[in-house]
């Protein structure tokens, strides 16, 4: 295997990625082989990092700064006629060593499910699917431990996805009853 140059910046940042739930029991080298086919991306405060709807190949670390993760509150369909509003769901900062379009690197081609909004300056990693997919082919150990991290990020997210329906039919419900 060939081994790339780490972009200088991520590898100062190496104890912050240790944190960073994608890299769960991953050893430093592991760690260093999947920066290494990474880039810094850098946001101003106000830009679109992906927007819902669109189709994207790029998954992000978020590594200094704050973000918004906003949905539409109206179905596709009717965006013709109503005005497109939108609901902001989270906040997330560096602090939570957050990651976000991991849904792509699992094989899902689809629109982007959120948007994410940065609210201050930010900086990133991002690695494009194509250069995913190679690191993860040629070490078989290392792609099965970050496929088991996304698989565990996407159990969290859709219990709290379940735990929110649930309110909202509960609230509804209720409205309607009274």
């Amino acid at each position: 295997m060939k081994k790339q140059k780490v972009d200088e910046f991520l590898l100062e940042k190496l104890d912050f990625f240790k944190k960073v739930r994608l890299f769960n029991d991953l050893s430093e080298e592991q760690i260093e082989r999947l920066l290494s086919a990474m880039e810094v991306v850098r946001f101003d405060p106000d830009e679109y990092v992906m927007k819902e709807g669109m189709v994207g190949d790029k998954m992000f670390i978020l590594i200094e700064g704050q973000v918004e993760i906003s949905k539409s509150l109206i179905l596709p369909e009717w965006l013709p006629v109503y005005n497109k509003q939108e609901k902001s769901l989270l906040f997330f900062s560096d602090k939570d060593y957050p990651f976000f379009g991991e849904m792509v690197m699992l094989g899902d081609t689809s629109e982007r499910s959120a948007s994410i909004i940065t609210k201050t300056r930010c900086t990133m990693a991002s690695i494009t699917k194509e250069a995913f997919e190679k690191v993860v082919n040629q070490d078989n150990e290392l792609g099965m431990r970050v496929y088991k991290n996304m698989a565990c990020e996407l159990a969290t997210r859709l219990r709290r996805a379940n735990r929110d329906i649930l309110k909202l039919t509960t609230a509804l419900s209720i409205a309607l009853e009274g």
